[in-house]
């Protein structure tokens, strides 16, 4: 194969990478939020300087052109490598199962209605699990009410893991929260007033697990596993790249 013909490949190889990441970020809709905005903000023109590379070289062989492109260059690479940093913790997190729990915290994640979405009823049917297993350990379930919400999550929480036969009285309900930060603190308010030591199992989405702990180690935790359930398949590339943007957050700011 010729040198312009090896070229040519490369190029058609990537313009198909590429639209399959495009279709990536909008395949979770009609879910829409800061993962799929940004992810088609990478995505999208990476897919149209591939497709006209050709027409661009006047473009790119300019001072001003090659310095876009020397700007764009550093940029993914060190995007990239960062996010290959924090999905590699992210991973390693949720293998960090407990060999007996001490208390369970689910943390909190959107309603239907007065029943848990999906994504929720998935942490909580992980901590169930638990809960089966080890009758004498407690769970808190967190999440306060929003706008758009006729109950608390915690109170739909708690509502789903009875009808699953959990007794009311190991279950106790957080219901103030309104973000992952607030969820552990305000678990940690309670569980301190019932005398639970501060070792903690965080039960919620695989994605999450590695914020969380992080989160629950700067409140004082003790020591911190996991209980992950799994994100559809579909869901899974926004759900990460906003997890990106939520770990950037914590290590700003710490919250």
């Amino acid at each position: 194969m010729t040198g312009h013909g090896r070229h040519k490949a490369v190029r058609v190889t990537l313009i198909v990478i590429e639209i399959l990441a495009v279709l990536a970020f909008l395949g979770s809709l009609p879910v829409f939020n800061a993962g799929n905005i940004v992810g088609l903000l990478i995505t999208v023109p990476l897919l149209l300087i591939t497709v006209f590379w050709y027409r661009t070289a006047e473009f790119r062989r300019s001072g001003i052109g090659r310095v876009v492109m020397v700007s764009l260059k550093i940029f993914y690479v060190l995007g990239f490598c960062f996010a290959g940093f924090l999905s590699f913790n992210m991973t390693r997190a949720c293998l960090n199962h407990p060999d007996k729990p001490n208390v369970i915290v689910v943390l909190g994640c959107q309603i239907w209605g007065e029943n848990p979405s999906p994504m929720l009823q998935k942490r909580l049917d992980k901590a169930y699990e638990l809960l089966v297993k080890y009758p004498d350990v407690p769970v808190v379930v967190t999440g306060g009410q929003g706008d758009d919400e006729i109950i608390s999550e915690g109170e739909s929480m708690k509502r789903y893991l009875v009808r699953k036969g959990i007794s009311e009285d190991r279950i106790i309900v957080e219901d103030k929260s309104t973000s992952t930060y607030e969820n552990i603190r305000n678990a940690f308010e309670i569980t301190d007033r019932m005398g639970i030591s501060r070792d903690i199992t965080i039960a919620t989405s695989e994605y999450h697990v590695y914020r969380a702990s992080l989160i629950a180690k700067s409140q004082g935790a003790g020591e911190v596993t996991s209980a992950p359930s799994y994100t559809d398949f579909n869901l899974i590339p926004t759900f990460w790249v906003r997890e990106w943007l939520g770990l950037s957050h914590f290590f700003v700011f710490g919250t």
